[in-house]
Order: structure tokens, then C-alpha cells, then sequence
């Protein structure tokens, strides 16, 4: 049986490990790793200042006023808490505070147009900036995936496992990717041209060295030879699997754009209304339901995709999960509480 054991922050997130499944005997427990970018990639969708100031605000107050509730619940709400906090920064990076509402409110009922800049750029006006951080923080994801591997095969003395495994597909991966950043492709998306030192300039040689190791020795459990190459051959076409899973972190920039546009389309239709009381207290109103909506749909959105990264994307490279829960004998205090007194 299975507990798991974490510090204070990590803690809160060991429910979405238990939900894809418990690490069984002898594996590692990813909560504290997984936490991190959890709520990194979470804040990145939602990615509004106001809505993550709200979502913590709330979740904080839940967990104050009501410290007899579950285990689990308190759990829940002190994770959208930091995932709050995570959408407050990058919403302040963004410049994103209810979508575009300073601007509006500045400009139809104050005749002059109050901008928050942004602290670092404003998504919906370099979304390909965003897809690059978007791909590279992906990157950066499934190869630390793929180093847990690694650490694994090493803790179990499988150092054939760790070079032929692990080493190979970063070597072949790395070689790839010092491929892609000079070529034009890249240039076209990243608006940006990157030219590496003719010392460097050994990108093909380490993406066809590892290519070459991974055909030869990823069969290496089965002596025919040509069954050897051709498990070799198969493995390496999960090249392919790679490049999908990176592609798929651009939901980063759908999720992220989806929330700015829908929030500044909200203000945009409040701002239609005439500058009378009436044009003002409809005004209140769409700004309310509208946002609330728009809150509820993208709060679910982040929640579901960041789950999907970390269970798709990063498990996929490391983790298998089926252990079992461990269960003590206690007493259920839901509704009486058992108090133990001495008499002097």
C-alpha cells in the first residue's frame, strides 16, 4: 500500500497524482516535480490578473471559514488558491486585468484612455511570441520527463537501460532541435533569425548519431538481428510521437488568447451602451454575468488541460502508476469529535 508524503505547497496537488494513478513499489512519487508545473502552466492559460486575484481571494476565505471540511476539499481549494496566484503574475506579465477593462472604463465614461502595460508583452498582440515560450516551456517539460527516466534507470543499476534509452533520445532530440532553431521555418514563427558559431554547427551529427543508436539498440533484448532493426525502426518512428507532444503545448496560447479575447469582447459590448444611468446599470450587469461566464469556462478549460499535460505529456515518459492506496483503521470525525480528558 501506498501514502503519499510531500512538503506544505506540493501537497495540495497529490489528488491529481491519485487521480491518474498511485506510483506502485519501487517508483518515484512525481507529485513535488509535477506541482511546479502544474500550477506554472495553469496560470499561463488563465492568464488574466483579476480572475487569479478573484479565484485566490475566494479559495482563501473557503479554506478559512470552514476549517471542518474534508481533507480532500481543503486540498482542492488550497490548489486553485497557488493556481490563483500563479494567474495573478502572469496576468500582471500579460497586462490582462479583466481583460482590457481599464481601457474601456477609462475611455467611455472618462473621455481619456488609461492603459496598464503590460510587465513583459501583451499576448494579443504577438501571439507567435507566445507560441514560441509556449513550445519551449514544453520542451523544457518533456525532458524533464525524460531525465526522471533517466534517474530511475540509474537508481535500478540499469546503466545500459540509461545510455540506450535515455541518452540517445536526448542526443538525437538536442541535435533536432539545433536543426530547427537556424532554419527558415523558425524564423517565419519567431519572427527572429538565430545563427550558431561554426563550433556548433553539429546538429546533424548528434541527431543522426542518436538516430543510429536508437535503431541499432532498442531491439537489443532479442538476438535475431533483423527483428532487432526493425523494433529499432519502430522505436525511433516515436520521433513523431515527440513532435506531437510538443505541438500540443500550444494550447498554452489557444487557452491564454481564448480568455483575453473573450474578457475584451465583454467589454466591448458594455462599452456599445449609451453614458446614461440606464447605459451604466446594463453596463454592471453584462460586465458580471459576462465575466463570471467567461471565469467559470476558462477556469474548467485550464483545470482539464493542464491535467491532460502532465498525464499525456509528462507521465507518458516516466511514469506508470497502478500502486494501491494505503488505508488505516480511524475513526470517521466528520460530525462528532472524540476528545480524550483526565481526571486529576
Amino acid at each position: 500500500p501506498v501514502i503519499l508524503k510531500n512538503n506544505p505547497f506540493s501537497t495540495n496537488m497529490e489528488g491529481i497524482v491519485e487521480s491518474y494513478g498511485l506510483p506502485h513499489a519501487g517508483e518515484i512519487d512525481p507529485t513535488t516535480i509535477m506541482s511546479f508545473f502544474y500550477v506554472f502552466f495553469f496560470g499561463m492559460m488563465l492568464s488574466d490578473a483579476a480572475y487569479g486575484a478573484v479565484v485566490a481571494i475566494v479559495c482563501a476565505i473557503l479554506v478559512k471559514k470552514y476549517p471542518r471540511m474534508s481533507q480532500s476539499m481543503a486540498k482542492s481549494l488550497k490548489l486553485f488558491f497557488y493556481c490563483g496566484v500563479s494567474t495573478l503574475v502572469w496576468g500582471i506579465l500579460f497586462g490582462g486585468y479583466f481583460g482590457n477593462i481599464v481601457d474601456i472604463v477609462s475611455e467611455k465614461f472618462f473621455g481619456h484612455t488609461v492603459t496598464v502595460p503590460a510587465l513583459w508583452f501583451v499576448p494579443l498582440n504577438d501571439p507567435m511570441k507566445l507560441l514560441v515560450y509556449s513550445l519551449l516551456f514544453g520542451t523544457i517539460h518533456l525532458f524533464v520527463g525524460l531525465g526522471i527516466k533517466g534517474y530511475l534507470c540509474l537508481k535500478d543499476g540499469k546503466v545500459v537501460d540509461f545510455i540506450c534509452d535515455v541518452v540517445l533520445w536526448f542526443v538525437m532530440l538536442i541535435g533536432l532541435i539545433l536543426m530547427l532553431l537556424p532554419s527558415d521555418i523558425f524564423a517565419s514563427i519567431a519572427q527572429t533569425t538565430i545563427v550558431f558559431p561554426a563550433a556548433l554547427n553539429t546538429a546533424k551529427v548528434m541527431a543522426a548519431g542518436g538516430a543510429i543508436g536508437i535503431v541499432l539498440m532498442s531491439g537489443r533484448a532479442n538476438k535475431n538481428p533483423a527483428l532487432r532493426l526493425a523494433l529499432g525502426a519502430y522505436d525511433l518512428y516515436n520521433v513523431t510521437g515527440w513532435l506531437s507532444d510538443a505541438l500540443s503545448y500550444s494550447r498554452l496560447l489557444a487557452l491564454g488568447l481564448a480568455t483575453g479575447v473573450i474578457a475584451s469582447v465583454i467589454n466591448q459590448m458594455g462599452a456599445m451602451l449609451p453614458n446614461n444611468v440606464i447605459g451604466v446599470i446594463l453596463f454592471i450587469v453584462i460586465f458580471i454575468v459576462g465575466h463570471v461566464l467567461n471565469l467559470a469556462i476558462n477556469l474548467l478549460g485550464a483545470y482539464v488541460h493542464t491535467n491532460r499535460l502532465q498525464f499525456v505529456e509528462f507521465f507518458g515518459k516516466f511514469y506508470e502508476g497502478g500502486g494501491k492506496a494505503f488505508e488505516p483503521f480511524k475513526e470517521n470525525t466528520k460530525y462528532v469529535d472524540v476528545k480524550e480528558e483526565t481526571t486529576l
